[in-house]
């Protein structure tokens, strides 16, 4: 087997940084042009004159949102913004936070909106499904949560915001339903940065505790009714916080 040289161990690594620095300035270009459904893009050599980078690596990009279905090409003519923006993957969300890209704020009202019908469907199932194991693990953050509150002790060093994410999915494992657990997830990653900002206020982290221990004794009476309104007060709280935390579209 030929010796691989550190140069060439390196490249795939440049490589990947610049497609991925490349994706963000596409994406970013897109929403800041605020192209309509189905209208053309520029081409791969207008972007990759616009970005500063070669064809090969805007054309890798493309292949990412395509995969996504976030745009199309088509032969001899070019490249699309998507036409039917309804089946765009849910994983493009996650890719804006990832790459540091803010929802506009009309797309982070909606997502908010899905996530509430999302998670008020998930406690109503936990109530009728959860175990024994499925409590004992949701009262095991809650009392994480209130150690990191407190910056005393074991465990302290945790992010609340980390914390929440852990306890919301521990409820859809109580709902024992894989796929509305994969619906969530990529909801919590695009409000990642707008969540940490949230959680760094103690009283914003101690008001929310409270509600997962009312939720906790919802879930342990099975008491749909009570877990559905503490979640959507809950939900309530954060989704007025973060879309003042949002910038504006």
């Amino acid at each position: 087997m030929p010796k691989v040289s550190p140069a060439t161990e390196e490249q795939p690594s440049e490589k990947q940084e610049l497609t991925t620095r490349t994706l963000a300035d596409i994406l970013s270009f897109i929403q800041k042009r605020n192209y309509d459904p189905g209208e053309r893009l520029p081409s791969e050599r207008e972007l990759s004159e616009r970005f500063g980078v070669g064809r090969g690596v805007v054309r890798e990009a493309l292949s990412v949102l395509e995969n996504l279905r976030y745009l199309t090409r088509r032969p001899n003519s070019g490249v699309f913004l998507t036409a039917t923006p309804e089946r765009v993957s849910l994983e493009t969300l996650s890719l804006f936070s990832e790459l540091g890209i803010n929802l506009t704020t009309d797309k982070l009202r909606e997502a908010l909106e899905v996530r509430r019908i999302v998670e008020l469907q998930a406690v109503q199932l936990a109530c009728q499904r959860r175990t024994d194991e499925d409590l004992a693990a949701l009262e095991a953050i809650v009392e994480r949560f209130e150690t990191a509150i407190g910056g005393k002790g074991a465990g302290a060093e945790e992010s609340t915001a980390d914390l929440d994410y852990e306890f919301h999915m521990a409820i859809f494992n109580a709902a024992h339903n894989t796929v509305l657990t994969q619906m969530v997830h990529p909801f919590y990653l695009m409000s990642a940065h707008r969540r940490a900002t949230f959680f760094a206020d103690k009283t914003r982290s101690k008001a929310s505790n409270r509600q997962h221990r009312e939720l906790v004794d919802c879930l342990r009476r099975c008491d749909e009714a009570g877990a559905q309104r503490v979640m959507g007060e809950h939900i309530g709280r954060v989704e007025t916080a973060l879309q003042k935390l949002a910038p504006a579209s």
